[in-house]
C-alpha cells in the first residue's frame, strides 16, 4: 500500500493547495487498495453473511473514492483536463463515451475569474507610468541586457551590463465559507491589484531617479515664471542627446501649480507645456513633490522591460480563509542617462 505516515508529518503552517491535492491522490491509493482488499477476500468467504459484509464495506469505500476524486477535481484544473482527454483517447478507441460533471470545475474557475477580471481592470485603471512610457516584453526572462548608448562620434553601444527582472507581489485573503457559497467582494481583489501598481510605479521612479544623468535645481514656482524656466532649462539639456518626444513626470502639488494662467502669454501656463511636451504630462502621486523628471521618452532612452504579465494564483487554505498571489515582474532600462533629467532643491 501506498500511503504516508500521518505521525511523521511535522509542520508549523496549514497544507497548502497542491500539498492537500496530493493529499488526496494518497487518499485515493488507499481506499482503491482497500477495495481490492475486501472484494478480493470476498471471492474465498464461504459464509454468506460474512461475505456480504465484506462487499458492503467495498462499496462503502468506493463512495469514498468519489468524494476524495471530487474534492481533487475542485482543487487541480490539470486533473481534470488529463481525465477529459483520457476520455476522448477511450472514445476515439471504443466509442465508449464518458462525460465529466463540471459543475466543480466551474465553480472553482467562477471565482478565479472574478477575482481575476477585478484585478486586471483595477490594474489597467491604476497604472499611469506603464501607460506612458516605452514598454518591452520578455516574459520568461529573469535578467536583461542593458545598452548604454552614446552619440557623441556617431552612435555606439559603449557599455553593456545585465539587470535582473525582480518579481513584485502581493498577497490577500478570502474567506472559505465566502468562496463557496459566492458571497465573496472581489473588491479585495481590486485593492490587491492597486497596491501591485503603487509598488510597480515606486520602482520604476527609483529607477528614473537614479540613473537620471542630469540634475537641475528645483525652485517653488510661486510664480508661473519660475516654473517654465526650470523646465525649459532642463529641456535645453536633455534635447542635448535626443530629438524626444520629451515629457515631464511630477506630483499632483506639483501639477497644480502649473494651472495657472502664464503673465507674459496670457494662456495657461499647461497649454504651453503640453504644446512642448508631446511626451506627455504624467502626475502620479508616487513622485515626491520636490522631484520633477524631464526625460525624452523614447525607447532610445528608457523603456519598462516586462518579464511577467499581471498573474493571479491561489496558494491553498490557510485556516478559515484561502491565499491568493498578485504578481509581476518588471525593471527599467535606462540606455541614455543624459537624455534624462532631474529636478531638486
Amino acid at each position: 500500500m501506498l500511503g504516508l505516515n500521518p505521525i511523521s508529518i511535522s509542520r508549523d503552517k496549514p497544507l497548502s493547495r497542491e500539498e492537500i491535492a496530493q493529499a488526496l491522490r494518497w487518499a485515493i491509493e488507499a481506499e482503491l487498495d482497500a477495495i481490492n482488499f475486501y472484494e478480493q477476500f470476498a471471492t474465498f468467504i464461504e459464509d454468506e453473511n460474512v461475505r456480504k459484509v465484506f462487499l458492503d464495506i467495498a462499496r462503502e469505500e468506493k463512495a469514498h473514492v468519489g468524494e476524495f476524486l471530487a474534492l481533487l477535481l475542485n482543487l487541480d484544473d490539470e486533473q481534470v483536463k488529463e481525465l477529459k482527454g483520457g476520455f476522448e483517447e477511450v472514445k476515439e478507441l471504443t466509442g465508449i463515451e464518458t462525460e465529466l460533471d463540471s459543475s466543480s470545475e466551474s465553480v472553482n474557475s467562477d471565482y478565479i475569474e472574478k477575482l481575476n477580471n477585478a484585478l486586471i481592470s483595477a490594474v489597467s485603471r491604476s497604472r499611469v507610468l506603464l501607460s506612458h512610457l516605452p514598454v518591452t516584453k520578455v516574459i520568461g526572462l529573469q535578467s536583461v541586457r542593458v545598452d548604454i548608448i552614446e552619440s557623441k562620434d556617431g552612435v555606439r553601444v559603449v557599455k553593456q551590463e545585465y539587470k535582473p527582472i525582480p518579481l513584485l507581489s502581493r498577497k490577500f485573503y478570502v474567506g472559505l465559507r465566502e468562496l463557496s457559497d459566492g458571497s465573496f467582494d472581489p473588491a479585495i481583489a481590486v485593492k490587491a491589484g492597486e497596491l501591485l501598481v503603487k509598488e510597480e510605479e515606486n520602482l520604476i521612479i527609483s529607477e528614473v531617479l537614479s540613473s537620471a544623468g542630469v540634475r537641475l535645481k528645483l525652485r517653488e514656482w510661486t510664480d508661473t515664471e519660475e516654473a517654465i524656466e526650470d523646465l525649459m532649462n532642463a529641456l535645453q539639456e536633455v534635447s542635448k542627446t535626443s530629438r524626444g518626444p520629451f515629457a515631464i513626470i511630477l506630483n499632483p502639488k506639483r501639477y497644480a501649480k502649473l494651472l495657472k494662467v502664464h503673465e507674459r502669454s496670457g494662456k495657461m501656463l499647461i497649454e504651453i507645456l503640453r504644446e512642448v511636451f508631446k511626451g506627455g504630462i504624467i502626475v502620479t502621486p508616487n513622485i515626491k513633490e520636490d522631484k520633477v523628471v524631464v526625460l525624452a521618452n523614447t525607447p532610445s532612452v528608457i523603456d519598462v522591460v516586462i518579464g511577467q504579465d499581471v498573474n493571479l494564483k491561489e496558494l491553498g487554505p490557510e485556516g478559515d480563509v484561502v491565499a491568493f498571489l498578485v504578481s509581476q515582474a518588471l525593471t527599467v532600462r535606462v540606455k541614455d542617462p543624459n537624455a534624462i533629467a532631474v529636478l531638486e532643491p
